[in-house]
């Protein structure tokens, strides 16, 4: 695909070097359980016009300390300074932490540090590792975090589930001079949110109430239950999500290798493309590049002249 991108959500891991407890789900299929690095990358994007990617923190152990993981993706970043992968990274911390500042100073030693990502989804009788059992939204200790954050000048990545985007309206409207990225297009579940009825009036919710936050499509597997990748079915929820938010306030990403358990990186994209072929040209340049490379402050590279 032709059409330059930039990929907002991708993960890279090396199941040998730390622990992801996520990966210990007995229903996880083995192929997200092998290690998967920047040659693997490169490989699967060979097709795709990628020119800067945000890796997005894949759930390390929390016991274990985040910035580890921040200083191993600069390494490899550093291994192809002409082209690095990742360009920038969103890193974990525990906002409640007492000593955040000092998390923050170690993660910000790193240039191409950008924000942070810590979890947020909540049920109470899930049994997955990744999925809160209490609400942070509730822990005033949380906000006071985020605030951190937004003194910093650092991003936050919001993953909530459609019924908690209504209380995080609330929470991040407090917070006006932070950027906020809502990930995985507001988890839409039609499998438990009968017509979308929750998730489309939070989504409306939050995108009115924090002017500062953008929407990231990604995470599409969500509307298939982890079924096969269909255009069909993604697109209604793709366009009312880049209607509610607007172009220059949405963002395309792959949430990659996840969702290769669904497809290719190529196809992908060229989903994504066949979706908002009707937009103008600048509408698909902010869907692709531009509040991407806004978001989280991309250096992009110059464009080239004939």
């Amino acid at each position: 695909m032709s059409l330059p991108v930039v990929d907002a959500h991708l993960h890279l891991w090396d199941v040998g070097r730390t622990r992801y407890p996520w990966m210990e789900d007995p229903h996880l299929g083995e192929t997200l359980r092998q290690d998967y690095l920047v040659s693997d990358f490169r490989r699967d994007a060979a097709d795709v016009a990628v020119l800067a990617t945000v890796h997005v923190q894949a759930e390390v152990d929390h016991a274990i300390d985040p910035v580890e993981e921040t200083a191993w993706l600069a390494g490899l970043a550093a291994a192809s300074p002409e082209d690095p992968v990742p360009t920038v990274c969103v890193g974990y911390a525990d906002l409640r932490d007492p000593r955040l500042d000092e998390v923050l100073d170690r993660h910000q030693e790193h240039e191409f540090f950008r924000g942070v990502r810590q979890e947020a989804w909540y049920d109470p009788d899930s049994t997955r590792a990744d999925i809160l059992t209490f609400n942070l939204l509730e822990d005033p200790a949380w906000e006071a975090g985020l605030r951190r954050l937004s003194d910093r000048g650092l991003s936050f990545d919001l993953l909530v589930f459609s019924h908690q985007l209504e209380l995080a309206a609330d929470v991040f409207s407090r917070l006006p001079e932070l950027t906020v990225i809502l990930g995985h297009t507001g988890v839409p579940t039609p499998e438990i949110d009968d017509g979308l009825r929750e998730w489309r009036s939070g989504l409306r919710r939050f995108a009115e109430r924090v002017p500062n936050a953008v929407i990231k499509v990604s995470g599409m597997s969500f509307i298939s239950g982890g079924g096969p990748w269909e255009v069909a079915a993604m697109r209604p929820i793709v366009r009312e999500a880049i209607d509610i938010f607007g172009p220059d306030r949405s963002l395309f990403s792959s949430n990659w290798p996840v969702e290769r358990m669904a497809t290719t990186y190529a196809t992908l994209w060229r989903s994504y493309d066949e979706m908002t072929a009707d937009l103008s040209p600048s509408e698909r340049s902010a869907l692709f590049v531009e509040t991407a490379a806004r978001a989280y402050r991309v250096p992009l590279p110059a464009p080239e002249h004939a």
